[in-house]
């Protein structure tokens, strides 16, 4: 299938990389890349989506560009006639979610987004795990993310740090919160109740660098994922799924699962370009279909309306330190509590 990229900076340049894989073992022709800047890429560059079209004509387009950008070229590829991978987050409002949705199933097409670690084998395997009640009753799902950024993450592009683009549940650990309500099962329902704690440390920034978020649903455990830029030490985000048989802790960056302690073998990993391309050949279903995160587009809604109080910390050289964060988050992961009921100092 033919395959055109909007966005080959930043994230975008693992795109090129993939696409000239998948290039090379016949599966799919990368035909050229939309970007404002020059790029160094072995495709034709064209200032815009329709124009790269008219020559190129491809089927699949995938979208790596500013957040704010993608509901106008989802919908634009959609005109096109082209199925569309996007990077995450997909949209930032639940009326956009909404709009592209409906458009895909008027168009006939489809629109994965890029999850990522929906592809990997632990994931598939935790799953697995989780449907044959291995854990027992699932009582929670908790997640914690604890990295440190530096002012230059902020300084990378115009949307670093905006509130409503950026955020760290909506950006930096978007997986964190996607993978934790697909484990509750809650990630297509509109009825979920959201609680959330949002911080910043930087008072150069909009968005939050400090957050907890608790998601609530009838018959579904409970969902609770803290996370931080402001760390001490950055580590690998978690997430961990407590059942009454016991616990799997998920290290999904890693590709890691263990239950009970107990390191479990996982299947490779299935790459989400290549996914799309088999579903459009032969069926195969979606690894992270648009429909799978109506939950995080509400959770992201919210982040970006809002309040972030600005919380004191501590510069240490071109960074900002929130002294005792790296446990909290954890802590809350662990007990399925928001920063407030774990009286941390700062939780409302």
């Amino acid at each position: 299938m033919r395959v055109a990229l909007v966005g080959a900076r930043g994230h975008g340049a693992r795109h090129v990389e993939n696409l000239v894989r998948l290039g090379h073992d016949g599966l799919a022709t990368f035909v050229g890349v939309v970007d404002v800047a020059d790029v160094d890429v072995p495709v034709p560059s064209y200032p815009d989506l329709p124009s790269l079209a008219a020559e190129l004509h491809p089927e699949v387009v995938v979208v790596s560009s500013p957040p704010a950008t993608h509901r106008d070229l989802v919908l634009e590829a959609f005109e096109l006639g082209c199925d569309v991978l996007v990077e995450k987050p997909a949209v930032l409002s639940v009326h956009d979610f909404e709009e592209i949705s409906s458009v895909a199933r008027e168009r006939g097409l489809v629109c994965q987004v890029g999850f990522q670690t929906q592809g990997t084998g632990s994931y598939r395997r935790l799953c697995s795990l989780i449907g044959s009640g291995a854990l027992g009753d699932i009582t929670g799902i908790g997640a914690a993310g604890r990295w440190v950024r530096t002012d230059a993450y902020y300084e990378r592009s115009e949307w670093a740090g905006r509130q409503g683009d950026d955020g760290t549940l909506v950006n930096p650990f978007a997986h964190a919160l996607q993978n934790a309500l697909l484990l509750a099962d809650v990630e297509e329902r509109a009825d979920i109740a959201v609680e959330l704690e949002l911080y910043r440390c930087r008072d150069t920034i909009t968005a939050d660098d400090t957050a907890c978020v608790r998601i609530t649903a009838d018959d579904a455990p409970p969902v609770v994922v803290a996370t931080t830029l402001c760390a001490t030490t950055s580590l690998p985000p978690v997430v961990l799924v407590h059942g009454t048989l016991g616990q799997a802790v998920w290290w999904y960056d890693d590709d890691r699962l263990t239950v009970n302690d107990h390191r479990m073998a996982t299947p490779p990993s299935v790459d989400l370009l290549e996914n799309l391309v088999r579903h459009r050949q032969n069926g195969e279903p979606l690894v992270a279909p648009l429909a799978a995160a109506r939950a995080f587009t509400t959770v992201a809604e919210q982040c970006g309306k809002a309040d972030v109080p600005l919380l004191p910390a501590r510069r240490v050289g071109d960074r900002v330190v929130l002294d005792g964060i790296d446990e909290v988050v954890v802590r809350a992961a662990e007990k399925i509590a928001t920063f407030a009921e774990l009286g941390c100092g700062f939780g409302r």
